[in-house]
């Protein structure tokens, strides 16, 4: 257990590591979501894992009652059955993963269907369409 967490925070710790790239035309205006698509990772032929960043414009509260301005996750896709799942989530009192963690959690929570016009759906294809070009190069 102590190794997977160990890899999980080196795995969302840094933002200066990252090359994030934004995504635009987002469905929530409150955020700015930015994606990793330099480290995304195939399992096999249906399952791709990438981190994503979420900055948000204004102070969010995490469960526990801390102030965040950004989020990072590494999520896990089913590009044929069209389903995620969280498999770590880390929120930063600074944005673009600055600042102090202010929260973390590192479980797999259950897969989730993709729902149309939602953000996850924009991620969901920006993960799926990257293992299909990679597979014609």
């Amino acid at each position: 257990m102590k190794k997977i967490t160990i890899f999980i925070l080196t795995l969302m710790s840094t933002s200066a590591m990252a090359a994030w790239t934004k995504l635009e035309n987002t469905t929530d205006d409150r955020v700015a979501v930015y994606v990793d698509i330099g480290k995304i990772r195939y399992k096999d032929m249906s399952m791709v894992k990438m981190r994503h960043l979420i900055n948000y414009h204004q102070e969010e509260m995490t469960d526990s009652g801390r102030a965040y301005r950004s989020r990072k996750e590494l999520v896990e896709y089913d590009c044929d059955k069209e389903h995620y799942r969280v498999l770590a989530s880390s929120e930063y009192a600074g944005v673009m993963g600055g600042g102090k963690v202010v929260g973390f959690s590192s479980y797999s929570r259950l897969w989730q269907p993709v729902e149309e016009d939602t953000l996850e759906e924009m991620l969901w294809k920006v993960a799926c369409d990257k293992k299909s070009i990679s597979q014609h190069d």
